[in-house]
């Protein structure tokens, strides 16, 4: 009976703690696509992927980074 309670209050735990984490927000933008050229974009990418700083590609093809790489990203590729 024990066994049983301690492995349902362990699935119930890891399930709730899987349901509380926060989605990414990529919301800072990095590089702007529609005001720098192509190679600053790539060149943007390149650094960003060499420092492990996770960004996407936006629709506009603009990059952008999450706030909580921000200082990371400044740290390293300005």
């Amino acid at each position: 009976m024990k066994f049983k309670f301690l492995n349902t209050f362990l699935i119930l735990s890891i399930v709730m703690t899987g349901c509380s984490s926060e989605p990414k927000s990529f919301d800072i933008l990095w590089a702007d696509k529609s005001t720098q050229s192509e190679e600053s974009i790539d060149s943007a990418i390149e650094r960003l992927s060499k420092a492990k700083i996770n960004f996407i590609i936006a629709e506009n093809g603009s990059v952008l980074i999450e706030k909580k790489s921000l200082n990371k990203a400044v740290a390293c590729c300005t």
